[in-house]
Protein backbone atom coordinates (compact mmCIF):
# COMPACT_ATOMS: atom_id res chain seq x y z
CA UNK A 1 0.00 0.00 0.00
CA UNK A 2 2.42 2.45 1.00
CA UNK A 3 4.64 1.24 -1.86
CA UNK A 4 1.51 2.31 -4.56
CA UNK A 5 0.82 5.43 -2.66
CA UNK A 6 4.58 6.62 -3.14
CA UNK A 7 4.48 5.76 -6.96
CA UNK A 8 1.37 7.72 -7.53
CA UNK A 9 2.77 10.34 -5.39
CA UNK A 10 5.87 10.63 -7.36
CA UNK A 11 5.39 14.10 -9.54
CA UNK A 12 3.65 15.83 -6.20
CA UNK A 13 6.87 16.32 -4.54
CA UNK A 14 4.99 18.01 -1.19
CA UNK A 15 3.18 14.49 -1.02
CA UNK A 16 5.87 12.28 -1.27
CA UNK A 17 7.78 14.09 1.46
CA UNK A 18 4.69 14.05 3.38
CA UNK A 19 4.33 10.06 3.15
CA UNK A 20 7.60 9.50 3.49
CA UNK A 21 7.51 11.12 6.74
CA UNK A 22 4.81 8.72 7.50
CA UNK A 23 6.13 6.00 6.55
CA UNK A 24 9.79 6.04 8.41
CA UNK A 25 8.73 7.78 11.59
CA UNK A 26 5.12 6.74 12.37
CA UNK A 27 4.78 3.13 10.76
CA UNK A 28 8.31 1.57 10.45
CA UNK A 29 9.19 1.60 14.24
CA UNK A 30 6.79 -1.15 15.28
CA UNK A 31 8.41 -4.03 12.61
CA UNK A 32 11.83 -2.13 12.00
CA UNK A 33 14.52 -1.46 13.44
CA UNK A 34 14.56 1.93 15.30
CA UNK A 35 18.32 2.44 14.15
CA UNK A 36 17.48 2.26 10.70
CA UNK A 37 15.19 5.10 10.04
CA UNK A 38 17.28 7.08 11.06
CA UNK A 39 19.08 7.92 7.67
CA UNK A 40 15.65 8.33 5.77
CA UNK A 41 14.14 10.79 7.79
CA UNK A 42 17.55 12.75 7.49
CA UNK A 43 16.86 12.43 3.71
CA UNK A 44 12.97 13.06 3.77
CA UNK A 45 14.18 16.25 6.06
CA UNK A 46 16.84 17.57 3.31
CA UNK A 47 14.61 16.32 0.61
CA UNK A 48 11.32 18.66 2.40
CA UNK A 49 14.09 21.83 2.77
CA UNK A 50 14.93 21.40 -0.92
CA UNK A 51 11.58 22.05 -2.18
CA UNK A 52 10.63 24.42 0.24
CA UNK A 53 8.56 22.45 2.44
CA UNK A 54 9.30 23.71 6.27
CA UNK A 55 6.35 22.10 7.33
CA UNK A 56 7.58 18.45 6.72
CA UNK A 57 10.85 19.89 7.28
CA UNK A 58 10.00 20.57 10.94
CA UNK A 59 8.22 17.42 11.32
CA UNK A 60 10.92 15.27 9.89
CA UNK A 61 13.24 16.95 11.68
CA UNK A 62 11.76 16.51 15.15
CA UNK A 63 11.27 12.52 14.52
CA UNK A 64 14.90 12.68 13.39
CA UNK A 65 16.30 13.78 16.62
CA UNK A 66 14.10 12.67 19.06
CA UNK A 67 15.35 8.58 17.51
CA UNK A 68 18.76 9.60 17.82
CA UNK A 69 19.05 10.47 21.06
CA UNK A 70 16.71 7.76 22.61
CA UNK A 71 18.40 5.21 20.28
CA UNK A 72 22.05 5.74 21.47
CA UNK A 73 23.67 7.72 18.77
CA UNK A 74 27.11 9.04 19.42
CA UNK A 75 26.29 12.54 21.94
CA UNK A 76 28.88 14.77 20.36
CA UNK A 77 27.83 14.56 16.46
CA UNK A 78 24.21 14.56 17.62
CA UNK A 79 24.44 17.59 19.26
CA UNK A 80 25.85 18.91 16.01
CA UNK A 81 23.03 17.98 14.55
CA UNK A 82 20.48 19.16 16.25
CA UNK A 83 21.66 22.73 16.28
CA UNK A 84 22.24 22.87 12.78
CA UNK A 85 18.64 21.43 12.59
CA UNK A 86 17.44 24.35 14.93
CA UNK A 87 19.56 27.20 12.81
CA UNK A 88 18.30 26.11 10.27
CA UNK A 89 14.40 26.19 10.78
CA UNK A 90 15.26 29.26 12.84
CA UNK A 91 16.32 31.50 9.53
CA UNK A 92 13.83 30.01 7.85
CA UNK A 93 10.68 30.30 9.80
CA UNK A 94 10.15 30.66 13.58
CA UNK A 95 8.43 28.29 15.09
CA UNK A 96 7.45 28.01 18.44
CA UNK A 97 7.47 24.00 18.09
CA UNK A 98 11.10 24.65 17.91
CA UNK A 99 11.23 25.33 22.00
CA UNK A 100 8.73 22.78 22.87
CA UNK A 101 10.22 20.02 21.31
CA UNK A 102 14.35 20.58 20.25
CA UNK A 103 15.29 23.11 22.49
CA UNK A 104 15.05 20.46 25.61
CA UNK A 105 16.95 17.64 23.08
CA UNK A 106 19.68 19.77 22.41
CA UNK A 107 19.64 20.63 26.19
CA UNK A 108 19.32 17.08 27.38
CA UNK A 109 22.36 15.87 24.95
CA UNK A 110 24.38 18.93 26.73
CA UNK A 111 23.31 17.80 30.35
CA UNK A 112 24.46 14.13 29.93
CA UNK A 113 27.42 15.02 28.02
CA UNK A 114 28.76 16.84 31.06
CA UNK A 115 29.00 20.20 28.64
CA UNK A 116 29.94 22.99 30.64
CA UNK A 117 27.92 25.72 28.38
CA UNK A 118 25.07 23.86 29.04
CA UNK A 119 22.58 23.40 32.45
CA UNK A 120 24.15 20.99 34.59
CA UNK A 121 20.43 19.72 35.95
CA UNK A 122 17.16 18.64 34.10
CA UNK A 123 15.40 21.15 36.30
CA UNK A 124 17.46 23.85 34.70
CA UNK A 125 15.89 23.37 31.34
CA UNK A 126 12.48 21.45 31.69
CA UNK A 127 10.52 23.14 34.55
CA UNK A 128 7.47 22.23 35.99
CA UNK A 129 6.44 25.36 33.99
CA UNK A 130 7.42 24.45 30.73
CA UNK A 131 5.20 20.96 31.51
CA UNK A 132 2.22 22.52 32.51
CA UNK A 133 2.36 25.37 29.51
CA UNK A 134 2.66 22.29 27.14
CA UNK A 135 -0.61 21.09 28.30
CA UNK A 136 -2.75 24.44 28.78
CA UNK A 137 -1.50 25.09 24.58
CA UNK A 138 -2.94 21.55 24.70
CA UNK A 139 -0.22 19.80 23.28
CA UNK A 140 0.51 16.90 25.58
CA UNK A 141 2.92 15.30 22.72
CA UNK A 142 5.03 17.96 23.36
CA UNK A 143 4.47 17.55 27.35
CA UNK A 144 5.00 14.28 27.15
CA UNK A 145 8.67 14.55 24.99
CA UNK A 146 9.30 16.90 27.72
CA UNK A 147 8.62 14.25 30.60
CA UNK A 148 10.93 11.98 28.53
CA UNK A 149 13.87 13.29 28.46
CA UNK A 150 13.63 14.65 32.19
CA UNK A 151 13.09 11.40 33.46
CA UNK A 152 16.11 9.84 31.04
CA UNK A 153 18.89 12.24 32.05
CA UNK A 154 17.53 11.93 35.77
CA UNK A 155 17.70 8.03 35.49
CA UNK A 156 20.68 7.88 34.10
CA UNK A 157 22.48 10.60 36.09
CA UNK A 158 21.23 9.01 39.32
CA UNK A 159 18.79 11.92 40.29
CA UNK A 160 16.32 10.66 41.51
CA UNK A 161 14.96 13.19 43.34
CA UNK A 162 14.79 15.75 41.45
CA UNK A 163 11.96 14.16 39.35
CA UNK A 164 9.93 12.51 41.71
CA UNK A 165 7.32 14.99 42.28
CA UNK A 166 7.17 15.19 38.36
CA UNK A 167 7.19 11.18 37.83
CA UNK A 168 4.22 11.19 40.14
CA UNK A 169 2.14 14.08 38.41
CA UNK A 170 2.51 13.07 35.15
CA UNK A 171 3.09 9.61 35.01
CA UNK A 172 -0.44 8.45 35.61
CA UNK A 173 -1.91 11.45 33.70
CA UNK A 174 -0.59 9.79 30.43
CA UNK A 175 -1.33 6.54 31.29
CA UNK A 176 -5.23 7.36 31.82
CA UNK A 177 -5.33 9.41 28.65
CA UNK A 178 -3.29 6.17 27.33
CA UNK A 179 -0.50 8.22 26.34
CA UNK A 180 -0.05 11.81 24.27
CA UNK A 181 0.48 8.92 21.27
CA UNK A 182 0.85 5.66 20.45
CA UNK A 183 3.59 6.32 18.77
CA UNK A 184 7.77 6.72 19.44
CA UNK A 185 8.08 8.85 22.66
CA UNK A 186 5.49 6.92 24.52
CA UNK A 187 8.02 4.30 24.62
CA UNK A 188 10.76 5.75 26.27
CA UNK A 189 7.94 7.75 28.72
CA UNK A 190 6.98 4.76 29.58
CA UNK A 191 10.40 2.95 29.52
CA UNK A 192 12.28 5.19 32.15
CA UNK A 193 9.25 5.72 33.63
CA UNK A 194 8.88 2.21 34.77
CA UNK A 195 12.77 2.26 35.78
CA UNK A 196 12.19 5.33 37.80
CA UNK A 197 8.67 4.32 39.60
CA UNK A 198 10.51 0.51 40.52
CA UNK A 199 13.52 2.56 41.97
CA UNK A 200 10.86 4.56 44.19
CA UNK A 201 8.83 0.97 44.74
CA UNK A 202 12.09 -0.57 46.31
CA UNK A 203 12.44 3.00 48.62
CA UNK A 204 9.08 3.48 49.82
CA UNK A 205 6.71 0.20 48.91
CA UNK A 206 4.24 2.45 47.83
CA UNK A 207 1.41 0.48 45.49
CA UNK A 208 1.65 3.81 43.16
CA UNK A 209 4.96 3.43 41.94
CA UNK A 210 4.30 -0.19 41.16
CA UNK A 211 0.84 0.56 39.30
CA UNK A 212 3.04 2.91 37.44
CA UNK A 213 5.69 -0.13 36.86
CA UNK A 214 3.10 -2.60 36.02
CA UNK A 215 1.66 -0.58 33.59
CA UNK A 216 4.97 -0.09 31.74
CA UNK A 217 6.16 -4.06 31.45
CA UNK A 218 2.49 -4.35 30.28
CA UNK A 219 2.66 -2.38 27.40
CA UNK A 220 6.04 -3.03 26.69
CA UNK A 221 4.91 -7.07 26.98
CA UNK A 222 2.45 -6.32 23.88
CA UNK A 223 5.40 -3.91 21.93
CA UNK A 224 7.64 -6.98 22.32
CA UNK A 225 5.45 -9.28 20.21
CA UNK A 226 5.57 -6.59 17.51
CA UNK A 227 8.96 -6.40 17.52
CA UNK A 228 11.43 -8.11 19.44
CA UNK A 229 14.11 -5.44 18.19
CA UNK A 230 13.15 -3.00 19.51
CA UNK A 231 11.69 -3.66 22.70
CA UNK A 232 12.69 -7.29 23.84
CA UNK A 233 15.61 -5.72 25.76
CA UNK A 234 13.77 -2.79 27.32
CA UNK A 235 11.47 -5.77 28.02
CA UNK A 236 14.03 -8.07 30.06
CA UNK A 237 15.30 -5.33 31.91
CA UNK A 238 12.19 -4.10 33.69
CA UNK A 239 11.35 -6.90 34.43
CA UNK A 240 14.55 -7.28 36.52
CA UNK A 241 14.24 -4.32 38.36
CA UNK A 242 10.65 -5.93 39.68
CA UNK A 243 12.16 -9.06 40.76
CA UNK A 244 14.87 -7.26 42.44
CA UNK A 245 12.08 -4.90 43.83
CA UNK A 246 10.41 -8.39 44.95
CA UNK A 247 13.49 -9.70 46.38
CA UNK A 248 13.76 -12.64 43.65
CA UNK A 249 17.00 -12.69 42.99
CA UNK A 250 17.90 -15.46 41.23
CA UNK A 251 14.90 -14.58 38.38
CA UNK A 252 16.19 -10.84 38.70
CA UNK A 253 19.56 -11.90 38.06
CA UNK A 254 18.67 -13.87 34.90
CA UNK A 255 16.15 -11.29 33.60
CA UNK A 256 19.95 -8.66 33.83
CA UNK A 257 21.99 -11.02 32.01
CA UNK A 258 19.28 -11.25 29.61
CA UNK A 259 18.48 -7.47 29.19
CA UNK A 260 22.78 -6.99 28.48
CA UNK A 261 22.44 -9.70 25.68
CA UNK A 262 19.37 -8.62 24.13
CA UNK A 263 20.48 -4.73 24.15
CA UNK A 264 24.28 -6.04 22.50
CA UNK A 265 21.92 -8.09 20.03
CA UNK A 266 20.44 -5.63 18.96
CA UNK A 267 22.79 -2.28 18.95
CA UNK A 268 21.22 -0.62 21.89
CA UNK A 269 24.51 0.57 23.30
CA UNK A 270 23.40 2.66 25.62
CA UNK A 271 20.99 0.57 26.99
CA UNK A 272 23.69 -2.45 27.38
CA UNK A 273 25.60 -0.19 29.43
CA UNK A 274 22.32 0.98 31.37
CA UNK A 275 21.61 -2.83 31.87
CA UNK A 276 25.07 -3.39 33.17
CA UNK A 277 25.23 -0.49 35.10
CA UNK A 278 21.73 -1.45 37.07
CA UNK A 279 23.13 -5.33 37.75
CA UNK A 280 26.31 -4.57 38.94
CA UNK A 281 24.42 -2.08 41.47
CA UNK A 282 21.93 -5.42 42.01
CA UNK A 283 24.69 -7.44 42.71
CA UNK A 284 26.59 -5.43 44.96
CA UNK A 285 23.43 -5.33 47.34
CA UNK A 286 22.11 -8.92 46.56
Amino acid sequence: MVKTSMSIAGSDKRVLCGIMTIRYALINIWKEPIQAILPQLKDVYNMSLKYGLIDNAVSAGVFYTYRALFTGSLLKPCSKEVALFMRHNLERHKRRIIHLSVVPIFNGISCLRGSSSGANYVDEFITEEHLAEALRKKEPTFCECMLAIKMMCSFILRRFDEVKATARQYLELFERQGGASAQFINIYCLFYGGLLSLEYYRESQDQFWLDRAEHAIQKMEVWTAESVWNFENKLFLLQAERHYAFGEMDRAAEKYKLAQESSKKHRFVHEEALACELAAAFHVKA
